[in-house]
């Protein structure tokens, strides 16, 4: 099947091209770029040479994605990947959208973002990407909505709670993150000598995945949960460790929370219960995630950890995966890379 990537020179579109090097199914037949339109992917990513498809290394990237592909993932960030998906929509094309653009309703979209949407007309339509619990609405829909990185290790790690209706009404998420997250833009604040030997955390209840968090989780749970999430970044390239606090209702046991994880996670392919907690390189470089769970007694409170890679799971990986059940491939098609250790 022929895929077409917008921006395949991001962090995001460099992970994404990594795993569809080694894809069985996907054939890459054209790739965007912004400031390195005219280039060959080779020029940008020099390992590709090394890779399952060595041909992709001299791919030219252009302006406007070529090809006539099946299908379009675009790792754009949100506004333009909106903006330039609406085409293929309305011609038919499925599409995955890695940016936030078709996460929320568009009024909490203009909230969160401080601009209106530029499709708001796919919205409605778009299927919310976490594949372990949407599968069937994953494999039907032609746009599904890619969680975000500390979205989809929070939903992880407080899903299974939330949809045996074991939650209370309020969760706390701690997300600490690598600074890959932030994109390959060059900032000051994100160089070496800023990050190094330094944590500190940012847009503290104002993050614009919370409200992405919150309607999920009260979605599985078929009532409100309220969220207060704290990203923190510290120094390290990649890599996501949630730590999610949340009331329990009375009465709920451990045992109670064993079966709804083990339950919920037990056939999975890229989501692993941890008997201990999780490591962020447990998972560098994979589309995995690992979620451990321990009932604190005498709060009464839920505390859930859960890792993953915030470019794997959390973006390109989950792009891939999400693309293979919407094309009727294996789930797992392409995603057989073992994360990366030490």
């Amino acid at each position: 099947m022929r895929i077409g990537i917008l921006n395949a020179t991001g962090y995001s579109g460099g992970e994404l091209v990594r795993y569809l090097a080694g894809h069985p199914e996907f054939q890459i037949v054209g790739a965007t770029a912004r400031s390195q339109a005219g280039r060959r992917l080779g020029e940008l990513f020099p390992w590709l040479r090394a890779a399952g498809r060595p041909a992709y290394a001299e791919l030219r990237l252009t302006p406007q994605l070529e090809g006539s592909p099946d299908l379009v993932v675009s790792c754009l960030p949100h506004g333009p990947s909106a903006e330039q998906l609406a085409p293929f929509l309305d011609a038919g094309v499925r599409c995955v959208d890695v940016s936030a653009d078709f996460r929320l309703e568009a009024s909490v979209y203009a909230r969160a973002h401080g601009v209106d949407h530029a499709a708001p007309q796919w919205i409605d339509a778009a299927v919310y990407g976490l594949t372990e619990l949407r599968r069937d609405a994953i494999s039907d829909t032609q746009l599904v909505a890619n969680p975000g990185c500390h979205a989809i290790t929070a939903l992880y790690a407080l899903a299974p709670a939330a949809r045996a209706g074991l939650l209370d009404g309020h969760a706390v998420v701690d997300s600490k993150t690598g600074v890959s997250g932030a994109g390959r833009t060059a900032k000051a604040e994100y160089g070496f000598s800023e990050l190094n030997d330094n944590a500190g955390p940012y847009r503290i209840a104002s993050h614009y995945q919370c409200p992405e968090i919150a309607a999920q989780l009260s979605g599985l749970a078929g009532a409100p949960i309220e969220v207060t999430f704290v990203p923190v970044l510290v120094p390290m390239t990649r890599g996501i460790l949630v730590t999610a606090y949340a009331k329990l209702r009375g009465g709920v046991t451990a045992a109670q929370l064993d079966q709804a994880y083990r339950e919920t996670y037990a056939d999975e392919p890229f989501v692993h219960t941890a008997d201990e907690p999780p490591r962020t390189k447990w998972t560098a470089g994979g589309n995995h995630c690992f979620v451990h769970w321990v009932l604190d007694e005498p709060a009464h409170t839920l505390v859930a950890a859960a890792a993953s890679d915030n470019l794997g799971k959390g973006a390109a990986g989950s792009a891939v995966q999400n693309a293979n059940v919407m094309a009727g491939f294996d789930e797992t098609a392409g995603l057989g890379i073992p994360p990366t250790y030490p």
